[in-house]
């Protein structure tokens, strides 16, 4: 009994021996007719989708099997793009200040469960309890209590640094750690803490501890850097006529850790093929298996519906790692990061099943190619029947459009017509200022108000009594200004965006 169990076992390990042996090279191997048919498909992708550039790169096993540009740079130039062309990669880049923090874990500079004031002491959060014990994997799976925030650091005037102080002002939108909300600050301060710990900044640790080990020599930290780059993407926003522009970068040098790399997809390539190969690259460890394991594995639920249906369409169960979020797609583990920037999105995918990873850039805004390529892909490299996501995806897209529109039409009907401002415009003119997010300035312009918010500013359409719209494009496009007045008949505050702004001396701005 005993021998025939030995042999049992024998031809079990040579049978487990032989099948990894097939899976490894079965992973690696990718023919011209898939290319063609990838190509075809991309190409017919961005024309329906008016994207003006794209690039993709594919790993399986440590192999690089497929690295490819479509399309153009810049609309104006007409360069085309390239494996090397710089992208922003916006949040793609919380994976590597996740991995950062690995790192330091690694070698006992910092622990996952460490509180952020051990080395960011002036962080402080407005909540007592999650004050207290706020950790960093607090931070790095979006579980703080916070809600959105993205107006502290969008085309604001304040650094990271200032950025991080005045969190402090904002109430929280959630019970500290009951429910995932995504958010962008947090990430930041947990980059800062990064840099802290490492007795540097987390830009000088990233380079030296992963761009450089993976040779990603294109890499950078800035837009000011990436438009120095002789290769790089312009980005791109479809006007309401249809058309697609160029527009501006958007420097994220205040909120870095949350979404200010730049990269082309051969340097992510390397990325994507340390993360299949849990940390290691070119046979050396960069990261420890176990905290791989740690970034790799769900902490949080995150809620279903909403602008997740547009990433996570047929999600059984979805979660968020560390960096990362975690998907159970038809049965099937997939790792994934999307990113958006003003003219840019990216989607990072790895698929651990089949050992295969992808990387998608593109220069338009919020296209829906990335979804549809992504997951044209993962059926593909799963063996799942196809579907024809381009469409699948263009009708969602449709979808957000048709309920925005209705929401706008809904709101049309409850406003009060033939109604005017209780006072004067020039009464409405002045500072008014928030704790957290600063001063928004009221202007009279000819014979309308306008507002001023950081660099964003936008005439003031009168909609109903005291009750205005702004239309700033680069905080989602319009939102209702609404003044209120005191008993004296004193305009005392404004509200936008669900915040408060009390204006700066009331009495004496009434008075002139």
């Amino acid at each position: 009994m005993k021998n025939r169990l030995a042999g049992w076992m024998i031809v079990f390990v040579f049978l487990l021996g032989a099948a990894t042996a097939v899976r490894a090279q079965s992973d690696s191997q990718w023919t011209p007719a898939q290319s063609s048919s990838l190509d075809s498909f991309v190409d017919s992708a961005m024309r329906q989708w008016k994207v003006p550039g794209l690039a993709i790169g594919i790993v399986r096993g440590s192999n690089v099997v497929y690295l490819k540009g479509f399309g153009v740079r810049d609309i104006k130039s007409g360069e085309p793009v390239t494996p090397d062309t710089v992208f922003d990669i916006g949040s793609c880049t919380k994976a590597f200040t996740a991995a950062s923090a690995a790192i330091l874990v690694d070698r006992g500079k910092m622990h996952w469960d460490d509180r952020v004031n051990e080395y960011v002491p002036f962080f402080h959060l407005r909540d007592p309890m999650a004050d207290e014990y706020v950790t960093m994997r607090d931070l790095l799976t979006h579980r703080t209590g916070m809600g959105g925030t993205d107006l502290l650091w969008y085309g604001s005037p304040f650094s990271l640094e200032q950025i991080i102080r005045r969190v402090r002002y904002i109430r929280p939108t959630e019970g500290f750690r009951a429910r995932f909300q995504y958010q962008n600050v947090m990430y930041a301060t947990a980059g800062y803490a990064v840099g802290a710990a490492a007795g540097g900044t987390w830009e000088t640790f990233v380079r030296a501890n992963i761009f450089e080990p993976l040779g990603m020599n294109g890499a950078d930290f800035s837009a000011v850097d990436a438009q120095k780059a002789a290769n790089h993407a312009m980005p791109h926003l479809e006007q309401p006529n249809g058309t697609v522009e160029t527009i501006p970068w958007r420097n994220l040098d205040n909120i870095a850790p949350a979404g200010a790399i730049n990269a082309g997809v051969r340097d992510m390539t390397k990325w994507i093929a340390m993360q299949l190969n849990d940390g290691v690259a070119d046979g050396k460890r960069l990261i420890s298996e176990k905290s791989m394991e740690e970034m790799h594995t769900p902490q949080i639920v995150v809620p279903q519906g909403g602008e997740f249906r547009l990433f996570f369409p047929e999600s059984m169960q979805l979660s968020y790692g560390m960096g990362w979020f975690i998907e159970d797609y038809r049965g099937h583990q997939i790792i994934l990061h999307p990113g958006d920037i003003d003219g840019f999105a990216s989607v990072v995918v790895l698929i651990p099943e089949v050992h295969t990873g992808f990387v998608i850039f593109a220069n338009l805004d919020h296209t829906p190619v990335r979804e549809g390529l992504a997951y044209h892909l993962i059926d593909q490299f799963l063996g799942l029947q196809a579907k024809d996501w381009i469409a699948h995806f263009d009708g969602v897209a449709k979808g957000f459009a048709a309920a925005e529109k209705k929401q706008t039409q809904e709101e049309a009907k409850k406003q009060h017509a033939d109604t005017h401002p209780s006072r004067e415009l020039a009464a409405y003119v002045g500072t008014y200022r928030n704790r957290a997010y600063g001063d928004a300035v009221v202007s009279l312009e000819g014979d309308h108000l306008a507002l001023q918010f950081y660099t964003l500013k936008s005439a003031l359409t009168h909609f109903q009594y005291d009750t205005f719209v702004a239309d700033l494009r680069g905080l989602g496009g319009k939102t209702r200004v609404t003044f209120y007045l005191n008993g004296d008949g004193d305009v005392t505050k404004l509200t936008a965006e669900g915040l408060e702004f009390e204006r700066v001396n009331v009495r004496a701005a009434n008075q002139e």
